[in-house]
């Protein structure tokens, strides 16, 4: 016959080992996000190329080609831009060279 106080003690370390769900569950919260964050900054990093920026810093420079030209001489910042001859060039060179609208 077995001692009732001795199966107790068994019980009680056999429930220890077992993992409750909420144990198997932390990980997962913790491990996931950080793993999809690790993965978008890879990503993030592949898709950054010079070619994309020298393509957003031209179409910019005409954006704002066209809105120097619209302000009065007086009040422009930069006299870069000297007329709307100057924006259309810029523009015509950038979709030569990207086959899109700035």
């Amino acid at each position: 016959m077995t001692d009732p106080k001795t199966s107790n003690a068994s019980e009680k370390s056999t429930e220890g080992q077992r993992s409750s769900p909420g144990n198997r569950l932390v990980p997962w919260l913790i491990g996931l996000p950080v793993g999809i964050f690790g993965v978008l900054m890879l990503v993030g990093s592949l898709m950054d190329d010079p070619e994309s920026k020298q393509r957003w810093v031209e179409g910019e420079t005409v954006k704002l080609c066209w809105k120097q030209i619209q302000k009065p001489e007086a009040e422009r910042k930069t006299h870069e831009f000297n007329s709307r001859a100057d924006c259309e060039q810029l523009e015509f060179a950038y979709k030569s060279k990207y086959q899109a609208n700035p």
